[in-house]
């Protein structure tokens, strides 16, 4: 949400103004200075770039106009020093908790990080930054939810793995040096989302608008790790007088991991171009392309040890084996992931006349990912499906009859979607309508490549796999799986005391249609599938006490579908005609309803409080592990949780060029109903959740005069139990973050002007902090105990994500 100014901003002015991203403009050129392009930079940069911004228009002699503003820049990377609490706590209106980083903040963080690292500070987030550089982290939590029940959208769209449900960190989502904003909601999704998963936050990303005038933006980056990143970017302005401009970037990356061998290569490319016309009338395309591939490390990062195993080796506890020895599957380079994604989104809007405004929105998302890692087949006895088959296609078979293979699962996934609205607004009164359709279809048919004397694949992208004596390529699951979705809602919004008091209700029916087929011999369940119809009803009332003062509450529902094919179909492996993994019976769709009790003030300090209660059916959670050699993630379901707890934000806007940020959450999430182990049954109800801290925290403090610049980011994680029966938990940690950087005033290189060369070091980690990140593998109890029926139910340690290491990134930048 873009923050308009604070009207306490210092401002002596006659005539008329244009509020526009932060900064006052006046007359004529209000609406060319709120692009970022360096021609903008150059006519209103003063020479060195930094303190108060002047402007004098003269658009009708003799008459002259002037403003004067304290703590606005102009930077090529879109900083402006004008959000509060260094670019982490902009103004924001919506009947709901919301909080949100800017380019303020974005910009100076490193170039190769993501957008769930954004959010670390954020109050309700618990971040496992597994790596430095936050690149392969898929742990977020929000209010003690994990990333498969938190929406995640890019220019409005869900960028997410429509069946497993797990967001694009690093494939098709954007550069950040694209990216203008990223939102949080803490709470249930807006009305209109398209992210039917999320049954509790929502994550909103969105990108840069084209500038105005013609320009570019190019970056080189270098770190600890061997990171490497190239930026280019350029910015057409408007061509002709056709109102279209547009932008194209691309990137290359590459880092090595801190906590294993093996290494990251991504190769990205983003596009947007807008047209408008008329009053309120807008059309443009979106393009994500993104290309990545990694080794040694699998799906969920490095090697999960147990509290024990880590606590003996330390970070060795993190390493597949380093060297290859035959009938061994535990090969670093054998864990491979590779992704492939294209995005396209064409929003259209249209301004109608008497009221009525139409938002058409089409998008397409291909997703091709494959997920490889080590195991051992046997020649003469393993298993396709439930029939035994051999001798296989096995060119290096050791003394002991088998092989070191790759298992490959590539994951082939197509969306197509339409999303409309239409909003009629009458006086104080504002109805809106809309009707979402989206259809999935995705393949996904895993097969062994057997390794050389080397210890590799001949390919690991899923050609020359094993085959059996008859010439069938062997397989552990061959799914089709196809998902249709219908959703419509509507919604009114009354407005009354100059509109002060807003009051709005909603409704919502989500409509959902799956087929899933697994293809395996003799698979005991070929083909199965669901049909869910869930109503989701919303109200929210805010007022305004005061221009600078809101109070808001609402009311909401949420749902999400069971995510995973293994929700509906049984897994195989070579090693056993029995199912690794059998699928829960009739799994239902987890369910929430969710209630808010928020307060806002905005001012040289800004201040945001929320209370929060939600409670949930259906919960389930995810857990991780190797079983019979594959590497298996499985949902787990608990039943009833509640949630409630508090949350706090503070910041201050640039003052003295300081802008000091703080933010706090307090989350007590408690399962509601006893855990069902075999015929016996484990009193779990009332323990508090899995990978849930009670406390998180961060501080943070900016500085930015136009030519220095550095901030300093603390983030706290409390304490968070592993198990169900709370026997077994992690410690909280501490992490911390600096960035320093120098802008140069413009240069000139012949005919070339270069805005605002910039210097910029972030120190990640920079205590070397070794930590628990979450747990991976959850188990119902560690320790060995006696089951409500009377049955010794055996204790199982939990396995863990481990987070930490340090590093150092430089950059270097230039507008031009």
């Amino acid at each position: 949400m873009r923050s308009p100014t604070h009207p306490r901003r210092r401002l002596l002015i006659s005539g008329p103004i244009i509020a526009c991203s932060g900064i006052w403009v006046v007359g004529p050129d209000a609406r060319a200075a709120t692009s970022d392009t360096p021609a903008h930079h150059a006519r209103h940069a003063t020479a060195q770039g930094a303190g108060p911004i002047a402007t004098r228009v003269a658009p009708a002699p003799p008459a002259a106009e002037t403003v004067s503003v304290t703590g606005g820049i102009t930077t090529p990377t879109g900083v402006r020093n004008t959000t509060p609490g260094g670019g982490m706590m902009p103004v924001q209106t919506a009947p709901k908790s919301r909080s949100e980083v800017t380019r303020d903040f974005i910009a100076k963080k490193p170039a190769n990080t993501t957008v769930q690292a954004m959010l670390a500070s954020m109050p309700g987030v618990s971040y496992a930054r597994s790596d430095p550089y936050g690149q392969i982290s898929r742990g977020i939590m929000v209010r003690g939810l994990n990333y498969t029940q938190v929406g995640y959208l890019v220019e409005g769209i869900p960028l997410t793995d429509a069946v497993y449900l797990s967001p694009d960190a690093i494939g098709g989502s954007p550069d950040m040096e694209n990216v203008s904003s990223v939102a949080l909601t803490q709470g249930s999704p807006d009305i209109s989302s398209p992210a039917y998963y999320s049954v509790g936050a929502e994550i909103r990303t969105t990108l840069r608008d084209p500038a105005r005038t013609a320009g570019g933006l190019l970056e080189s980056s270098y770190g600890t790790w061997n990171m490497k990143k190239e930026f280019a970017r350029i910015d057409t302005g408007e061509i002709g007088h056709t109102g279209i401009r547009a932008f194209m970037s691309y990137s290359w990356s590459y880092n090595r991991f801190w906590q294993t061998p093996g290494s990251l290569t991504r190769h990205h490319v983003d596009a947007k171009a807008i047209k408008e016309w008329g009053n309120g009338n807008s059309a443009g395309v979106t393009f994500l392309w993104g290309h990545y591939t990694s080794a040694g490390i699998n799906a969920n990062g490095s090697a999960n040890p147990t509290k024990a195993s880590f606590e003996k080796l330390g970070t060795s506890s993190l390493y597949y084996n380093t060297t290859y020895t035959p009938g061994v599957g535990s090969y670093w380079p054998l864990a491979r992931l590779r992704n492939d994604v294209l995005a396209i989104v064409a929003p259209v809007r249209l301004n109608l006349g008497s009221g009525l405004k139409l938002s058409v929105t089409p998008y397409f998302i291909s997703w091709d990912k494959w997920t490889n890692y080590g195991e051992t087949i046997s020649q003469d006895h393993s298993y396709y499906g439930t029939h035994l088959v051999g001798p296989l296609s096995l060119p290096d078979v050791g003394a002991n009859g088998r092989q070191t293979v790759e298992v490959v699962d590539p994951q082939h996934q197509h969306t197509l979607s339409l999303m409309t609205d239409l909003a009629w607004t009458r006086g104080h009164n504002t109805l809106r309508a809309g009707y979402w359709y989206s259809y999935l279809d995705m393949t996904e048919r895993a097969n062994y490549a057997a390794t050389s004397a080397q210890g590799l694949p001949a390919n690991a992208w899923g050609r020359f796999g094993v085959t059996t004596a008859d010439g069938q390529v062997m397989s552990g699951w061959d799914i089709v799986f196809r998902q249709q979705t219908n959703a419509i809602f509507i919604e009114d919004t009354y407005t009354a005391f100059d509109d002060r008091l807003k009051l709005n209700a909603g409704f919502k029916e989500v409509m959902m249609q799956r087929w899933v087929s697994n293809l395996i011999p003799g698979a005991a369940t070929y083909k199965n599938g669901a049909n869910y119809a869930e109503p989701l009803p919303q109200v929210s009332a805010s007022f305004d006490i005061t221009p600078n003062d809101q109070i808001y509450v609402n009311g909401t529902t949420s749902f999400k579908a069971p995510d995973r094919s293994e929700a509906y179909i049984d897994i195989y492996d070579a090693a056993s005609p029995i199912p690794i993994q059998g699928h829960p019976q009739d799994m239902k769709p987890e369910y929430a309803i969710g209630e808010e009790l928020g307060y806002r003030h905005n001012g040289l300090v800004h201040l945001s409080a929320a209370l929060f209660n939600y409670n949930m059916v259906n919960h389930d959670v995810l857990s991780t592990a190797f079983v019979g050699g594959s590497l298996v993630t499985a949902p787990i379901i608990l039943g009833g949780q509640t949630i409630r707890g508090a949350q706090l934000e503070i910041g201050l806007r640039p003052w003295h060029h300081f802008s000091p940020y703080a933010s706090g959450s307090y989350v007590h999430a408690t399962t509601d109903n006893d855990f069902k182990v075999g015929n016996d049954v484990l009193p779990t109800a009332g323990k508090i959740a899995v990978n849930t801290p009670a406390f998180t925290g961060a501080i943070g403090l900016a500085y930015d005069d136009g030519t220095y610049f550095g901030n300093f980011n603390l983030n706290y994680i409390g304490s968070r139990y592993s198990t169900f029966m709370n026997d077994e938990s992690m410690p909280g940690y501490l992490t911390s973050d600096i960035t320093l950087g120098y802008r140069m005033p413009n240069l000139h290189v012949a005919h070339a002007t270069l805005y605002r060369p910039q210097f910029q070091l972030n120190l990640m980690n920079i205590g070397n902090n070794i930590y628990y990140a979450q747990a991976a593998g959850l188990t119902s109890n560690a320790h060995t105990m006696t089951g409500l029926h009377g049955t010794t139910i055996a204790g199982k340690s939990p396995t863990y994500q481990i987070g930490g290491g340090f590093a150092i990134a430089g950059a270097i930048t230039v507008g031009f």
